[in-house]
């Protein structure tokens, strides 16, 4: 810096003392000052550039960063962190474009190495990402970094344990390093490790107690434990930080704990706010194609044997070949089991996008022409939902996977029914609300059921014993509901509950809920899990489907009533708490509907109690579902039909 007066150069060095100690923007407003007459010092437009991308600024740090370079071309740190500034703006191709011209200038660039195999990552070229990685620690072998960005490849390998170990490596390395605290308990959820994941949310919330998501996830996964101990204390902090916009709780885990639709609607907006960095690599698609058949497709991460899956099947099956031309998208693992290969055979082209880019996706889905796109899994399971906010088609679709808004702009309509979204209800959602006649829901016509004879004694049930039942996951059981439950079974003295078996440890929890309530616990009976047409059969073995509250039965519930047992259901105010009572409204079986705790307990009570009116509901049932629009899937598909080309035509 030869070229600086000595009062330059004090400034500088009292800038560079700012960028030291975080004060970026003192050090931004004296790197400017001293620029005014240095506009070609390639040094100084480094360091502005450089504390403009730690800012955010990150438009200005690469017109700083790209006029150093083109005075000063082999700063390889310069590059790095022009990456780094494209890598936030989801430029992902210029990202890698600056890491390897950083890496060509000096080949032990560690850092370099590393933030290029984030990008790699994200391009889905993980075999890649993996090198990059294993070199940025040849050179340095505690890059805690490299470390626990090498878990978060290997998960999306499978590679499980693998990932747990170079988690582990990058905590031994930096105990107070938070993301692999993060990472790893998120790899140990798809384990069902539920115990070991929630020690390693806690302890993110030791390190950082707003750590992104951090206290939804310690909630979340108590409740996949029936851990409820601190069920009160967390809700109330999640719903008043949602309040302050605060990154607490992903989409997903908020159905469970909460019927609040405007809560709903903000905590979505969140997710879909932070979790975007949207570029102009991809030209903005604003257009109406003139073919012959009109162009759909689905996008989904759950093509295989999965609920959503076994609800759609038929609509795939029965789309009109000779007005639509089909296309399925599947962003999920790749499961090649019965679901998977039957499914392949409905589309016109079945596209695998797990392994390319969210923009590579979009180019895929533009260049065939798609009219509509529908995104059957929300914000559920591992969101792509960039390659929706890039815009796949003219018209977007939330359905089915995700019950409630995404809260995204970017997706233009959501389908539902007046019941599940009211019109008084519009407000609770970004999409425009399309109403389906009758139940949202799609349905198979017929389902695949086990013929052999299934007894109560086959899953220990007792012979005699009136069986209420729930076959939920257990993170949608609450204190709130199960205190019902409870109160059900003292009620109706020769009762049982049956219900899915959980995890050891959630056995273990409600065991102790239940005794702690006045219950028997041995009145708690675990369902083992069996292959789909199996469970279907043993289903008629119980009196009563009881609802969970606030996140209701979805699939659960029409495979229920389906096999003629009825559902006692609490309406809430929200999407997800309205489900069981689009599904019992189309059945025309209203009765079974309440609107409070009180209510619903009381019903439950009663039919537990007198076997003669429950006897005439299952014979309403059984007629009804006979004639039920909600298992007519030809005409399901027409309404859906009908939907999909009057957006076209308006």
């Amino acid at each position: 810096m030869s070229e600086l007066d000595n009062n330059q150069k004090i400034l500088i060095e009292k800038a560079l003392e700012f960028h030291k100690t975080g004060k970026i923007k003192d050090a931004i407003n004296l790197y400017l000052k001293i620029i005014g007459n240095n506009e070609n010092n390639s040094q100084l437009l480094f360091l502005l550039g450089t504390a403009q991308v730690q800012l955010g600024e990150m438009n200005n740090g690469v017109k700083n960063l790209k006029k150093s370079l083109s005075i000063k071309p082999d700063n390889a740190s310069a590059h790095s962190n022009l990456g780094n500034a494209f890598k936030a703006l989801n430029r992902l191709e210029d990202a890698l474009n600056s890491y390897n011209k950083a890496i060509e200038i000096n080949a032990n660039f560690s850092d370099a190495y590393s933030n290029r195999g984030i990008i790699l990552q994200e391009l889905k070229r993980f075999d890649e990402a993996l090198e990059s990685y294993n070199k940025a620690i040849q050179i340095k072998p505690n890059h805690f970094f490299a470390h626990s960005n090498k878990g978060i490849t290997l998960k999306e390998l499978n590679r499980y344990e693998e990932a747990l170990a170079s988690y582990d490596k990058a905590i031994e390395i930096n105990p107070k390093f938070i993301e692999p605290y993060n990472n790893k308990g998120n790899v140990l959820k798809d384990l069902k490790r539920y115990a070991e994941a929630l020690e390693n949310f806690k302890k993110v919330m030791e390190l950082k107690i707003d750590f992104d998501y951090a206290l939804g996830k310690v909630l979340h996964y108590s409740m996949f434990l029936c851990d409820w101990a601190n069920f009160d204390n967390l809700s109330k902090k999640i719903n008043e930080s949602i309040n302050r916009n605060i990154k607490v709780i992903e989409p997903f885990s908020f159905l469970g704990i909460s019927d609040n639709p405007s809560h709903a609607k903000l905590n979505s907006e969140i997710f879909v706010k932070n979790s975007l960095s949207l570029s102009s690599e991809i030209e903005p698609l604003n257009k109406k194609y003139n073919h012959k058949k009109t162009r759909i497709a689905y996008f989904s991460g759950d093509f295989h044997d999965h609920p959503v899956l076994h609800l759609m099947m038929d609509v795939f099956k029965n789309h009109d070949k000779s007005k639509f031309d089909l296309f399925g998208f599947s962003y999920g693992p790749n499961k090649e089991d019965k679901w998977r290969k039957e499914v392949e055979g409905y589309f016109d082209q079945f596209i695998n996008i797990n392994k390319i880019s969210d923009k590579e996706a979009v180019h895929k889905a533009r260049n065939l022409e798609l009219d509509i796109v529908i995104n059957l899994s929300g914000l559920t399971g591992k969101p792509r939902h960039r390659i929706f906010s890039y815009r796949a088609a003219p018209i977007q679709i939330n359905y089915l996977g995700y019950p409630g808004t995404t809260g995204a702009e970017y997706m233009d309509y959501l389908i539902a029914d007046e019941t599940i979204v009211p019109t008084q209800d519009f407000k609770y959602y970004t999409e425009k609300v399309l109403h389906l006649p009758n139940c949202y829901q799609a349905n198979m016509k017929s389902r695949n059921i086990a013929k052999q004879d299934f007894n109560r004694s086959d899953f220990g049930l007792p012979i005699d014993a009136f069986v209420y039942c729930n076959f939920n996951n257990n993170y949608k059981i609450t204190p709130y509901i199960y205190d019902v439950w409870m109160n059900i079974l003292k009620s109706v003295k020769n009762s049982v509950l049956w219900i899915l078996k959980p995890n050891d440890k959630a056995i273990e929890n409600l065991k102790k809920e239940t005794e702690n309530r006045g219950v028997e616990s041995s009145r708690i009976i675990f369902a083992q899990k069996l292959p789909n047409d199996q469970h279907l059969k043993r289903i008629n073995l119980a009196d009563l489907f009881i609802d969970t509250f606030p996140y209701n039965a979805h699939t659960t519930a029409s495979d229920a009533v389906r096999m003629g047992v009825p559902i006692v259901t609490l309406k809430g105010n929200t999407f997800h708490s309205r489900v069981c009572a689009s599904i019992l409204n189309s059945l025309s079986m209203k009765d079974l509907i309440t609107y409070n705790k009180k209510d619903y307990q009381e019903l439950a009570i009663e039919l537990g109690k007198n076997p003669e009116k429950l006897k005439q509901i299952k014979t309403l049932l059984q007629n009804s579902v006979k004639n039920a629009s909600l298992f007519d899937s030809i005409n399901f598909t027409k309404n859906l039909e009908v939907l999909y080309l009057g957006l076209l035509k308006n």
